[in-house]
This record gives C-alpha cells, structure tokens and sequence, in this order.
C-alpha cells in the first residue's frame, strides 16, 4: 500500500502518498484540497452540524461533502467487488463476508457486482 498514514500522537496523523502512483486521478489531492477530508472525519467522528457549522451554507457543505465521498467509496466498493470476484475467482459467501460482514449478504454482493460492471462499463458475467 503506498498511501501511508503515521500516527504522530494526540489526535494527530500525518498521510501522504506519490501522486503519480497513488493518486493518478487526482482525487486523493482533491479531497484534501477542497476540505472533504476535514468534512468527512468530523461526521465519522460524530461531530453534528451544529457543533461545526456555524452557518445554514457550511452546514450543507458539509453535507454535500460527505455525500460525495460515500457515493465515491460505493462506486469503489463496487469496482472492487467485481475485482474479488473475476480476478481473484472468489465466491459470493466469501466476498460478502469480507465485504458486509456476513455470508448470508449474496444477493446484495451481486446487486454490488453488477453496479461494480456498469461503473466499469461492462455488461457481461
């Protein structure tokens, strides 16, 4: 993995990474550049709106923001599921364990799948 992140105590963490091989679409540096970062570790850390957006504006941006991320992370959750699937051969049981923390979530693993080949601009399999 070439994004690192060193813990350097009391809350704090430093990340980096090669924008050439780690980032060569450029969305890591966006979304540090444009405080979606910021924005998203305030909600993951269940600061609400009214503890950090003094105005109605940074409230929806804050919104907007984490919005974006998690439809990101569900179009690369998606990706990788048709990933673990064709190139590593995995099965629907394992794959929705590792993936939703449960065997039993097949069917919603290859509801995944088939968005995961959409994103990717395939329809076969």
């Amino acid at each position: 993995m070439g994004v690192t992140v060193t813990k350097t105590g009391g809350g704090r963490a430093e990340i980096a990474w090669d924008p050439q091989t780690d980032d060569p679409q450029g969305r890591l540096a966006k979304i540090v550049e444009n405080d979606h970062l910021a924005y998203v570790l305030e909600a993951i850390g269940g600061v609400g709106f009214e503890e950090r957006a003094a105005t109605e504006e940074q409230a929806l941006k804050a919104a907007r923001c984490t919005s974006e991320i998690s439809r990101l992370l569900d179009r690369l959750t998606a990706t990788q599921t048709v990933e673990l699937h064709d190139r590593y051969k995995l099965g629907w049981k394992k794959i929705a364990d590792a993936v939703r923390g449960t065997a039993d979530a097949q069917s919603s693993i290859r509801r995944k799948y088939a968005s995961g080949l959409r994103h990717l601009g395939r329809t076969d399999s």
